[in-house]
């Protein structure tokens, strides 16, 4: 092999590996909504026959949600890779409802907030055009209700938070640029900051751009 060819081969490796780790990192923004089950009314009182407002159990409004996500890929074992993650959810306002524990009362009205942060470990498979990927971590949510809704504090708590979760990375004709398309369950403690039986599952399903570098 002469110099040109040795210089070649070696410019080449270099490109691929700096490719490589260059693929090695990533910055999502995602768009989506946050969904959470009815609960049981606080304490078991039934709903008041004639309020229009009463539901069967406590509801938590779904509401527009918002994630940032990092992350570094540790392994790389071409059909799958394993990587670091550092995902944020926030969602700006909520309203929970509930009836109140006093027969006769009108049902009350709570607006809240709500951030979920859970570093955790993905594994992704590696299929030309797409990527589905599996997330599990831990860490914890934080809740702030407003001051301006019906029976708040007007403070905040934090509590644990464990979070589940999958999807799907599809390239783009942009380089370095994809789509993806996921569903989180975050599960947590009780907000003790709200007055209402939330409930602690809270799905993320949601959509945006993945920037790999």
């Amino acid at each position: 092999m002469n110099r040109k060819s040795a210089l070649i081969v070696a410019i080449s490796l270099f490109l691929i590996s700096g490719y490589s780790f260059a693929q090695s990192n990533e910055i999502g923004f995602l768009v989506g909504g946050t969904l959470s089950p009815n609960t049981d009314h606080v304490g078991g009182v039934a709903c008041v026959a004639n309020d229009p407002n009463c539901a069967a159990a406590n509801h938590t409004s779904g509401q527009i949600s918002y994630e940032g996500v990092i992350a570094h890929r540790i392994e790389n074992l071409h059909l799958a890779s394993f990587s670091i993650e550092l995902p944020v959810v926030g969602i700006p306002s909520r309203t929970a409802r509930h009836a109140t524990v006093i027969p006769g009362s009108t049902n009350i009205f709570q607006s809240f907030s709500s951030i979920f942060f859970t570093p955790g470990l993905r594994l992704k498979l590696s299929v030309p055009g797409i990527s589905p990927f599996v997330s599990v971590g831990g860490g914890f949510a934080h809740f702030s209700s407003d001051t301006s809704s019906q029976g708040a504090a007007g403070s905040s708590s934090t509590t644990g938070a464990f979070q589940v979760g999958g999807g799907i990375d599809l390239t783009t004709p942009i380089p370095r640029v994809g789509f993806r398309g996921e569903v989180r369950e975050f599960y947590t403690g009780f907000p003790s900051v709200l007055t209402v039986g939330t409930s602690r599952h809270n799905l993320f399903v949601g959509g945006g751009l993945v920037l790999r570098f």
